[in-house]
């Protein structure tokens, strides 16, 4: 299990996207390129996710 962050677009239903993208993180992975509905608090309608974010792999004992 690992965190997975995403820039996402909102779309509308006539196809026109939003100007900014915003950053989502979820537990989940989601589908780059996929349209998701209600992904959660402060991101209604319809979200296109763009691009995933890598986090830096080495991490170990961060956070301790």
């Amino acid at each position: 299990m690992g965190i997975y962050t995403y820039k996402v677009l909102r779309e509308y239903p006539d196809g026109s996207r939003a100007k900014r993208a915003r950053t989502i993180t979820r537990f989940q992975p989601l589908t780059v390129g996929g349209l998701y509905v209600r992904l959660g608090k402060g991101y209604p309608g319809m979200q296109r996710v763009m691009s995933e974010e890598k986090e830096p792999e080495d991490r170990e004992g961060e956070g301790c």
